[in-house]
């Protein structure tokens, strides 16, 4: 791993393909071992079941040495995640998350927009950094009510930072690595995943736009209105008890959401600076990442991406062709494109957890000791041809309503499942589909000379991503 030789999840799913027909297997993380599990029974109790045994993630960060990253949803531990993913998961219903469809739109359009100046000028479009751009931009706006103008100006501020913070140098791998497999180090070397730099431009800019905000009166449907409210000691309420779409169908068995469990948990301003850090983190590479493969698989399957614009154009036509909520829910081709891009290309291709208390693993007298880091390889599960026929191939059919139904329990998930599951896993697939409509609304997306086929991933980064920008041109559909 040090040497880069895999990235860990595809290591993971070598592992998982060599040890088929096994329930689970063991293998050594750097100097500890490590479980990893291939049963969707098994999973199921480590995700959900016992839940409580399971709940923290690997993330060894320190509070003290790297706050924003420890005090995240994404990093937090016990009690303390319990509370904020209570507070938090009101402001991603379905309700607030059509709230900031506007601001997400306002973004989409201004992507096609720059598409159109540079197809128009036969430029070849570098996908992977204009999906980039139009996440932060989104992010930028939603998280901080601030424009980014990343999309048009690679060169920006918001861009720089988050750059610092995902195109890592070999140091910054190292310590990443350090952190992730050999957690003991953190404290000794006083480890952080970002740097001062990144932290307090993201300080600075959360709390210049509350105070803009509390001077003015300024109110704004985003995400730091949402944290104002919280600070002051308000409740996000949601507008719909009945709300289908409601963000806590979560099983859990430990009822996360008991006050009880949570009342003595006071927060910092670091604590709510560091749920914007996670919002942008969380948000970036994910919706960036998931555009870029989507248009790829689509420019290199003319066929499919001629019935997707179909649909696209004539559910736009029934909606006087506006680009909205509504008219998106209504793309169900649009979402099992999106489905099989999550299933090939899952962005995260593992989840980690580790054991508060030894556990004994039902029906065995296999005991893992406290402190044991858990493995789940969604890459071998979303790769293996007991439940993906001919999984190479890209086939969004696997996701109409009538085959999703033989698609196993926790053998499909690109956004975890359980109580830990993606918070923002609806919010990140409004950005990608509206993108997505925008641009297959009005372009034609086609490789060139300069795309690699197949794609060649980047080893050196723990999220699924690319090595290169992948190029394509997009041309303007005639009407």
């Amino acid at each position: 791993m040090f040497l880069q030789r895999d990235s860990f999840g595809g290591l993971l799913m070598k592992e998982y393909e060599k040890h088929a027909g096994q329930p689970y297997f063991g293998l050594f993380s750097v100097d500890r071992p490590a479980f990893v599990i291939r049963d969707l029974d098994l999973i199921k109790n480590i995700l959900v079941k016992d839940f409580d045994v399971f709940m923290d993630r690997s993330n060894p960060m320190d509070e003290k040495i790297d706050p924003l990253n420890a005090k995240g949803i994404v990093g937090q531990k016990g009690k303390k995640w319990r509370y904020i993913r209570m507070k938090l998961t009101p402001t991603f219903s379905s309700n607030k998350i059509k709230n900031m469809f506007g601001l997400v739109d306002a973004k989409a359009v201004e992507l096609a927009e720059f598409v159109e100046q540079q197809s128009l000028r036969g430029n070849i479009i570098p996908v992977k950094e204009i999906t980039a751009g139009y996440t932060l931009d989104v992010l930028a706006s939603c998280a901080f009510g601030v424009n980014a103008n990343a999309i048009v100006d690679r060169k920006a501020e918001f861009h720089e930072i988050l750059r610092q913070i995902f195109e890592m140098k070999t140091i910054d791998l190292i310590k990443t690595n350090l952190a992730f497999f050999l957690p003991w180090s953190v404290k000794y070397l006083k480890l952080k995943l970002t740097n001062d730099h990144v932290d307090n431009f993201v300080r600075k800019t959360l709390w210049d736009v509350v105070a803009h905000r509390e001077k003015t009166g300024l109110v704004r449907e985003d995400f730091v209105h949402l944290l104002m409210k919280l600070r002051k000691g308000g409740e996000v309420i949601e507008e719909t008890k009945n709300d289908a779409t409601e963000v806590a169908d979560q099983q859990d068995s430990t009822d996360m959401t008991n006050k009880n469990n949570v009342l003595d948990v006071k927060l910092d301003d670091d604590d709510y600076a560091a749920q914007a850090h996670s919002f942008l983190l969380a948000g970036y590479h994910t919706t960036a990442n998931t555009t870029s493969f989507a248009l790829y698989e689509l420019a290199t399957h003319p066929d499919l991406q001629t019935r997707l614009q179909k649909e696209i154009i004539s559910v736009l036509n029934k909606h006087g062709g506006e680009v909205t909520h509504d008219s998106i829910g209504e793309m169900t081709y649009l979402d099992m494109v999106i489905s099989e891009t999550l299933r090939k290309y899952p962005i995260l291709p593992f989840l980690d957890r580790r054991t508060l208390r030894d556990y004994k693993i039902p029906g065995t007298n296999i005991v893992l000791e406290k402190g044991t880091p858990v493995f789940i390889p969604l890459l071998g599960l979303h790769y293996d041809p007991k439940y993906f026929p001919s999984p190479n191939e890209f086939n969004p059919e696997r996701f109409t309503l009538e085959n999703r139904k033989s698609i196993p329990n926790y053998a499909y998930m690109p956004f975890g499942e359980g109580p830990r599951k993606c918070i923002g896993m609806r919010f990140g697939l409004m950005k990608v589909k509206t993108g997505l409509v925008h641009l297959l609304s009005k372009f034609e997306v086609r490789p060139c000379q300069q795309t690699k086929i197949p794609l060649v991933v980047d080893k050196t980064a723990m999220m699924m991503t690319t090595e290169d920008s992948m190029p394509l041109t997009f041309n303007r559909i005639k009407t």
